[in-house]
């Protein structure tokens, strides 16, 4: 039988990771909207911010 502790702890990482993915998505979409300039300030090309904009929002 679970725990109400374990159960807890299960759900409130489940939820973390849910929140991580969201936020990484997020980051991604602002990232690809970038114009060159702002991405040469940052020290990326249009190439390496369209490779990381492209990921799978569940990869990290």
């Amino acid at each position: 039988m679970v725990s109400l502790v374990g159960a807890r702890r299960f759900a409130k990482r489940a939820l973390g990771e849910v929140l991580g993915m969201i936020e990484r998505h997020r980051q991604r979409r602002s990232l690809a909207a970038l114009d060159d300039h702002l991405l040469r300030d940052v020290g990326l090309s249009r190439t390496d911010a369209r490779r990381e904009a492209d990921k799978a929002f569940w990869q990290e």
